[in-house]
């Protein structure tokens, strides 16, 4: 075994203390004893004791640490602006993220010396921080971290420290409360101690959700139970579903559909699980994006609960959905009309203590059915040629969105550099799209305003941009009515092929395409 030697234990100590505050720590504290990754806007039960032994067992520097029994829960909201605030309250500077890494896992045993990568990963899936905010809360300059095959002792990083006092706060002094005592020692109550917190977070000893429902809509944000979000490919359709379920992270449940994708694939099935103990294979149920959503809604009936489906057309509908089918039939309140038996291995697993038991209207002798906070959201790309075509049964039970093409969309407004040009991709998808419209006399394979996602120069503009035309709609009409034309050789058609390798000959010809197309150069 590896541990964080007792120099880099020190050292971490000592920079973080003059870079962080005890409310920091704190707050490390909180985010550490919730199970998923933290959003704003969220509310988040979180039990007292799993606080307290976090932080009497980083600060408490005795061999025999204080324990702490009568856990309560209470709860952590963050503000939209939490990380600039904790960066304005919390810090004195920006710490550097392998010292806290050190101080936070001091005792720790490791298989071998990890990298920096795996660190980093580990801390953030403990403290259940994105990426995106560790970035912005921490310095990432590497750091020399060194191991050793023991663990020091308290009394030995005492004295390396050397502060009176075995209980120390995160700032290079001593109290005389006990790290894990909330109301008195520095890290817990100074979080909630004032008005300027508020900016960052609120702290209640209650279930906040209970009173204000976490900030968020009851039951349900949306007036639709099941929509499919149908337009061409790059229009917005995941974007208009990521809007709808921002804020809602932990009750988003995700799957695509594929020509292979089946009943078991959506629902679950038995598969084969090795038994750590035992070293050997057994077999256990094991739940997918349906099952994992609906145990969750049932669960949470306060809260919307959204099972996103991707791609839905490319799947065999009748055959993943089967007898849930009928669950789609809804009533005012959003709860199936018709409960269906369900199969005997979903039964029992839904009446299992790991999923919602037999006591829950979950699973009522044997029946299921949707109840009114479960939504459905799925995408379909229309250019899609489907295997599995959906019947018109299957199709009306759901409500539809278009999610048509805006090229003057303000965050579309990318630009195309062909060699020493640049051009508009707005005026490239009107010019293009008409084209295509014209062409195939439908709309289908038009491309929409995030067919793209930002600037792209050539190579990236042949391969996404030029190789679709081609392949989708152009290839089909090469010598009847193909656009992929040059102006500058007097609109003399050409391949795809023609466009490689890129050179200047290749963006003459790609800048002869654009002008034919009449696109606006910037």
């Amino acid at each position: 075994m590896k541990y964080f030697a007792l120099q880099t234990v020190k050292d971490a100590y000592k920079a973080n203390s003059a870079n962080t505050k005890n409310k920091f720590w704190g707050l490390l504290s909180i985010l550490s004893s919730i199970k998923t990754e933290v959003e704003p806007g969220v509310s988040y039960d979180f039990e007292t004791t799993k606080v307290a032994e976090f932080l009497e067992n980083l600060f408490c520097l005795e061999d025999v640490k204080k324990t702490y029994s009568g856990s309560s829960t209470w709860n952590i909201m963050l503000s939209s602006k939490w990380t600039t605030k904790v960066s304005e309250q919390m810090l004195s500077s920006t710490p550097n993220i392998y010292n806290v890494i050190a101080w936070y896992f001091r005792t720790k045993a490791f298989d071998d010396v990890v990298d920096d990568a795996a660190l980093v990963k580990m801390f953030l899936e403990s403290t259940h921080i994105s990426i995106n905010d560790a970035k912005v809360l921490f310095d990432f300059t590497g750091k020399d971290l060194s191991y050793y095959p023991s663990l020091y002792s308290e009394q030995d990083l005492h004295k390396q420290l050397g502060i009176s006092g075995n209980n120390i706060t995160a700032e290079d002094n001593s109290v005389v409360a006990h790290p894990g005592e909330l109301s008195r020692a520095p890290f817990i109550q100074t979080l909630y101690a004032g008005q300027a917190t508020l900016e960052c977070l609120i702290i209640t000893p209650f279930r906040f959700s209970d009173y204000y429902n976490g900030g968020r809509p009851k039951l349900r944000s949306s007036n639709f139970f099941q929509k499919i979000f149908f337009g061409t490919p790059g229009s917005g359709k995941s974007h208009r579903v990521a809007e709808i379920v921002e804020g809602h992270k932990q009750f988003t449940f995700r799957t695509t559909f594929h020509p292979d994708y089946d009943y078991a694939s959506f629902v679950g099935a038995y598969k084969p699980v090795k038994d750590e103990d035992k070293g050997e294979l057994t077999y256990s149920f094991i739940p997918q994006s349906f099952t994992n959503a609906y145990v969750t809604a049932w669960q949470n009936p306060d809260e919307p609960v959204y099972l996103v489906i991707e791609e839905i057309n490319r799947g065999n509908c009748a055959q993943i959905f089967g007898d849930l089918f009928q669950l789609l039939d809804r009533s005012e309140s959003g709860e199936s009309e018709y409960p269906i038996k369900a199969d005997t291995d979903l039964r029992c697993y839904l009446e299992s203590a790991k999923a919602l038991g037999t006591e829950n209207d979950g699973i009522n002798n044997g029946e299921i059915k949707l109840p009114g906070n479960f939504h459905i959201l799925a995408t379909m790309n229309t250019s899609d040629q489907s295997l599995f075509p959906m019947d018109s049964a299957f199709k009306r039970r759901w409500e539809w969105e278009y999610v048509p093409v805006d090229p003057a969309n303000p965050k579309s407004q990318f630009v195309i550099t062909i060699g020493e040009k640049r051009y508009k991709w707005a005026s490239f998808l009107v010019n293009v799209n008409e084209r295509i419209h014209k062409l195939s006399d439908s709309e289908d394979k038009q491309m929409g305003n995030f067919f793209i996602k930002n600037d792209i120069e050539v190579e990236e503009f042949k391969s996404k941009v030029m190789f679709y035309l081609w392949s989708e709609v152009c290839k089909e009409y090469e010598k009847c009515g193909s656009f992929f034309k040059d102006k500058n050789e007097n609109d003399a058609e050409f391949t795809f092929n023609s466009l490689f390798p890129t050179n200047e000959t290749t963006n003459k010809r790609l800048q002869g395409f654009m002008e034919y197309l009449n696109v606006e150069e910037v």
